[in-house]
């Protein structure tokens, strides 16, 4: 079984690399930080912006400086190693975790490994939040255990994957306290660390992230349909309940072809299994801040059920339905209740794989189709075009192919093109940020541009090398 899955993860992940369906937001930036950190200097984000912020003050992500040496094993196709490698670690959790029932070991194990989020998350990069989430069922391990240095060590694992896990891990803990709630000393202690996760939060985005930013303030709230601070959408959430509900369920941005995308998602994940933690309220109140930032936020790819933004119900689920089942006493109901979680959840994740609603792309993530491993160009120019690259060269590139030239001191986003020495862009490719008829314009300035030399063209994929020093 574990073959099985590692094949189909490295199917999804590896082929969308080298067909070009990685991305420099957020698999180039990602790599270019690790880079920057193995070379001994603080990453910043002057792949697409024009100031020197850092990389901290984007997201506070740590597991890029402590995976940075890996670089020079794995180069472009580090992060997504690491990701396939936590998913393992996470499903061995899951495993030891029922170790003393192995058939609900394997049920739970299969549930985990075939869960949609964890598939939709390898058809897209690689992101911090994946690998936190990994690390989940081993806290859970050790917290039953009473091992709880050990679950110290693996909370703060999580914390610094990104800023925002700290939250989570807060209502992790305090479920974990009410699940624990008849031991008093243990119950004392997962509190305590419940609150430090919120104070370790609280450190991160009120005092660490607003130093470390050039605007001196933190980035990344994008919840306006509730106010604009953290202190507002409390606020909004106690004094408009109603209005709050409805923004959970609806498209709350002005644009219908947002319509259906939270109904697809919520139904998703009640059929995957949310629906049976009613039984353990406990398991849902971990899930509360994973609600909150995926139904609220701003940007409607949050809502969906593509990307890394359901990743963090697989571990909570694979834990908590199946301690559900383990306390079925009737063998019969037991038995078909691990054959229609399983099945339930099977089909979740072939819905969103073969028939995606919005978000989902379909050949990114259809590793059972021909289309998964081609495209409709000829990506081969491309590796032949970013072969006459210098290793040491400055380069702007196209958002597809900025995960391969990322290991170097400079790599921009095109067409932002700063202080490259080398233009890498493919009028057949996506043409994000600009729009195609944008980028057609860009390309033909560019051949007319005299301090720009065509040294490649093949096929619609363009090299141009600055005739400048």
């Amino acid at each position: 079984m574990i073959f099985g899955f590692v094949l189909v993860y490295a199917l999804i992940s590896f082929a969308n690399h080298l067909c070009f369906r990685t991305y420099g937001l957020d698999l180039g930036l990602y790599t270019n930080a690790m880079y920057d950190y193995a070379h001994g200097s603080m990453a910043n984000m002057d792949m697409i912006w024009d100031t020197k912020e850092l990389a901290l003050a984007d997201h506070f992500d740590l597991y890029l400086i402590l995976f940075s040496p890996l670089v020079y094993l794995f180069g472009s196709w580090t992060l997504l190693v690491i990701q396939i490698a936590a998913i393992l670690v996470g499903a061995k959790g899951v495993h030891t975790y029922f170790k003393d029932q192995p058939r609900i070991a394997l049920f739970a194990t299969f549930f985990f490994m075939s869960y949609f989020g964890v598939f939709s998350a390898l058809s897209y990069d690689y992101h911090s939040n994946v690998i936190g989430a990994m690390a989940v069922p081993w806290l859970f391990y050790f917290a039953r255990e009473k091992r709880f240095v050990a679950t110290l060590l693996v909370l703060i694992f999580i914390w610094i994957g990104k800023e925002n896990m700290g939250f989570w891990m807060t209502f992790v803990m305090l479920g974990l306290a009410l699940v624990y709630r008849k031991d008093r000393k243990s119950s004392l202690i997962l509190l305590g660390f419940s609150f430090a996760s919120f104070c370790y939060f609280m450190l991160v985005i009120k005092v660490l992230m607003p130093s470390l930013s050039v605007e001196g303030e933190y980035l990344h709230f994008a919840y306006e349909s509730l106010g604009e601070s953290m202190s507002e959408a409390f606020i909004h959430l106690i004094t408009h309940p109603i209005d709050s509900l409805e923004i959970f369920f609806t498209n709350h941005l002005p644009n219908s072809r947002f319509d259906g995308v939270k109904a697809e998602s919520h139904i998703i994940l009640l059929i995957s299994g949310v629906v049976i933690l009613i039984r353990r309220p406990a398991y849902l109140l971990m899930l509360a801040p994973i609600y909150f930032q995926k139904f609220f936020h701003d940007q409607p790819m949050t809502w969906s059920t593509g990307a890394q933004y359901s990743i963090e119900f697989a571990p909570i689920l694979a834990i908590g339905v199946f301690e559900i089942i383990r306390g079925i006493e009737v063998e019969k109901r037991k038995k078909y209740s691990l054959w229609g979680v399983a099945i339930l959840s099977l089909v979740c994740t072939f819905r969103v794989c073969d028939q995606p609603f919005d978000h989902v792309e379909e050949s990114n993530i259809q590793f059972y189709k021909g289309r998964h491993y081609s495209r409709d160009y000829n990506i081969a120019a491309v590796s032949e075009a970013i072969e006459m690259i210098p290793d040491e060269a400055a380069v702007c590139a196209q958002n597809p192919y900025l995960p391969h030239v990322a290991l170097r001191d400079n790599v921009f986003m095109f067409p932002y093109i700063k202080s490259a020495k080398y233009i890498l862009v493919s009028s057949k490719e996506y043409p994000f940020p600009l729009q195609t008829e944008e980028l057609t314009l860009e390309i033909e300035r560019l051949k007319a541009d005299t301090e720009w030399t065509l040294s490649f063209e093949k096929d619609g994929v363009y090299l141009f090398q600055s005739t400048t020093d």
